[in-house]
Order: structure tokens, then sequence, then C-alpha cells
């Protein structure tokens, strides 16, 4: 059945010599995967679609019922790109950020569970991303309310009670922060990084690819 769903597209891996396979996640199924043929042409019309980060207005067909799993992905047909956040691919370290997010919210979620504060949560982050002086502490924030909404409050954890009193001071700012770029120092960036990561990796399956990229650079760099 072809379908037109609001989705952003988390992730686009090459499938042969002109084809990719999608990760989507749209505000009506959630996350799914589609394929796209032949979108490595150059002629290709579906090449801005099939953007990471992009968010678009897709009409993809889906084979047999919603709950087919990614073993049996859609296919994305057409569309109409809504944002394809340029700034994003413009700046390393928002790129880096965005993909975090992106990959986070992909292995914390399972296919075809919508949830519309997930897909808010998701389009308000990139746009922050690619607006924010400070898209560090947008990724962090946005992974914590992400972790609450899947029901990992950290409040309700207990790391919160062991957690020493500044600390937790700092993960209460960062829930209040506002966007304002001084509001936080390079060293309480540092801590809130160390913070995140930890209470992250409680639920990940498996460390962020694109975080073990990152410290790859980091070790190259040095």
């Amino acid at each position: 059945m072809t379908q037109t769903v609001h989705g952003v597209i988390l992730n686009a891996e090459d499938s042969g010599d002109y084809d990719q396979r999608l990760t989507v996640y749209s505000r009506e199924y959630g996350k799914f995967k589609a394929k796209v043929a032949g979108v490595k042409k150059t002629v290709s019309k579906l090449r801005g679609l099939s953007r990471p980060f992009s968010e678009s207005k897709l009409h993809v067909f889906l084979h047999g019922t919603a709950r087919a799993g990614v073993n049996d992905p859609g296919k994305l047909i057409g569309g109409e790109t809504q944002d394809c956040h340029p700034g994003l691919s413009r700046d390393f370290n928002r790129l880096v950020q965005a993909n975090m997010f992106c990959e986070t919210l992909d292995a914390l979620t399972k296919t075809f569970y919508p949830n519309e504060k997930e897909y808010d949560l998701l389009v308000g982050t990139l746009k922050g991303l690619e607006s924010s002086g400070r898209p560090d502490l947008v990724r962090m924030r946005a992974t914590l309310i992400l972790l609450k909404i899947l029901g990992y409050s950290l409040r309700h954890h207990p790391v919160w009670k062991s957690m020493p009193e500044p600390d937790r001071a700092l993960m209460i700012r960062l829930g209040a922060w506002d966007g304002t770029e001084s509001a936080f120092t390079e060293e309480e960036t540092r801590i809130l990084g160390g913070l995140t990561k930890s209470y992250l990796l409680l639920y990940l399956p498996m460390p962020l690819k694109s975080e073990i990229f990152m410290r790859k650079m980091e070790a190259a760099a040095r």
C-alpha cells in the first residue's frame, strides 16, 4: 500500500551500485526502513529526499502490514522536501552531533512504533543543531529528553541519587537551558558530556558508531 508520511531520514546506506537503504523516522508510523532505487544516478529525482537529516513529505510503498518489520522494508517512490538542514553538512561539529542524536534515536526505538513527541523532538533538535552556537549542548539536552519520553527519566534512576549534588545541579540547569551560548563554561560542558554519556550507555545496546569515529579522530590528531 502507498502511504504519504512526514518523515526525517536518520541514516542512508548504499545498497549496490545505485540504490540506497534508508532509515526513516515518520510522524505517522515511527521508524521504518525504505529502499530507494537508482538514487545515486545523477538523473534521479529522489536524491534530495534521501539525504540524512532531511525532513520531507514522503510517498512510500509499505509491503504487507505496517508491522512487517525491518526485514521487509518499504520503497520510497517520491515526495517533497520541506527542510534539508544545509547548515548541518557545512559544519563538522554540527554534523557529528546530528549523527549522534539520530543514531541514538535509531538505537533506542522500535520499528513501526509511532510517537509524536519523539518526532517533534527530532525535528526541533535538528533545527537547534543547525542554528545554535552550542550544538553539543543541544544534543545532550535532547538526549536526556528522549530518554525521559522513553520512560528512562534520570530522576527515577538510582544513578540520580548517587550523583554528587554539583552534578545534579548541573543536569537540572541543562534541562532548563534556554539556548543561551554563555550559560555553561567549557569545564561544565565537559562534565555534562560525561554524565550524559554514562547515563545513555545504560540503555544503548552498543556504543554509538559516531562516537567511536570521533574518538579515533581525536586520537589521530594527537
